[in-house]
């Protein structure tokens, strides 16, 4: 495991790091520049759901760890869908209504995201 010596003051900062990612991925699925903030919102909520889940008398770093390994598995999956993702914001800035993922799509983005998370899992 390449984070097995991570104190809790490192899984934090893994934490807040991917949930920068996590942001950043988000907004870039906001169509219109002002609600951009918004992409902070899940990150933020999340965050503060985490930090209020973890005792660090534990010594227990389970809820960054999960935190961490999803927000990263969201970014990255994001990232793999970018040709999906930039025609779809096509589709919106045309004004044309956006073609609705089939099951089949919704599938592959679900073993996507669960083959990402996994990948970091071991890596973590």
């Amino acid at each position: 495991m390449l984070t097995s010596h991570f104190s809790h003051t490192d899984w934090w900062i893994a934490a807040i790091v991917a949930g920068l990612a996590l942001a950043l991925a988000m907004q870039s699925l906001i169509p219109e520049r002002r609600h951009k903030w918004k992409a902070l919102l899940p990150p933020i909520a999340a965050g503060a759901f985490t930090g209020l889940s973890t005792n660090p008398d534990d010594g227990e770093n389970m809820a960054l760890m999960l935190f961490t390994a999803t927000a990263l598995g969201l970014a990255i999956t994001r990232v793999i869908y970018t040709r999906f993702v930039r025609r779809m914001m096509e589709q919106i800035r045309a004004g044309q209504p956006v073609e609705r993922a089939t099951p089949k799509q919704t599938a592959i983005f679900l073993l996507t995201f669960a083959a990402v998370v996994a990948a970091i899992v071991a890596t973590l």
